[in-house]
């Protein structure tokens, strides 16, 4: 991404369930530590929002005040995570049309703005899943690219196939296997013949 000059990376997964919140929460969490970024998380998932939960944030004002035109500047609507780097704006659930919000000028603008934040800046957003709205591809419109977290033993073939055509043209950076049941030892096949020996040590 920094090669690149991309700063907005949006989560999504093809269905509810699949950990892209508890991901882009703790993805934005480390890399504040770790980086010398500014970290933005924004929590874009309006129907299912459960970022301001995770980071037991509380508020009446959130990014759906910013697009509706209640509020004009995302700062007021943006909550520093301690002496971190990580600024979050939360969604707090209420009745909206998340369609609207993010097909509208406002929603451009804002991704914008958030962009010229600093010369550091990774903006991280929390997507609806692809197949329950339309919520996710048009926010990506905007963004400069995808990480698509697939779930071992939920998530189909054609699910994951499905979401990249959809997606398309949107740049997709990978994707993130979630709540795997394996070992990183089972490619190999220690799982077996060895199994016993890891097991007794």
């Amino acid at each position: 991404m920094s090669e690149n000059d991309h700063r907005i990376v949006g989560i999504t997964s093809a269905s509810p369930g699949a950990g892209k919140s508890f991901i882009s929460s703790n993805l934005a969490a480390s890399l504040s530590q770790l980086s010398n970024h500014d970290i933005v998380l924004v929590d874009l998932d309006f129907q299912r929002a459960s970022i301001a939960d995770l980071f037991g944030l509380e508020g009446a004002r959130g990014i759906a005040d910013l697009l509706e035109g209640e509020e004009d500047d995302v700062a007021n609507v943006a909550q520093s995570i301690g002496d971190t780097g990580l600024t979050v704006v939360p969604t707090f659930l209420r009745s909206v049309n998340s369609a609207e919000l993010l097909a509208g000028e406002r929603f451009a603008n804002v991704m914008k703005k958030l962009r010229e934040v600093s010369n550091n800046v990774l903006v991280i957003c929390d997507l609806p899943p692809l197949f329950v709205s339309d919520d996710a591809l048009l926010a990506a419109q905007h963004l400069d690219g995808v990480l698509l977290v697939v779930e071992q033993g939920v998530t189909t073939k054609k699910q994951v196939q499905a979401s990249l055509q959809m997606l398309y043209p949107t740049r997709i950076y990978g994707t993130v296997f979630n709540r795997y049941s394996g070992g990183f030892a089972d490619p190999y096949g220690y799982g077996g013949a060895y199994g016993g020996y890891y097991n007794n040590r």
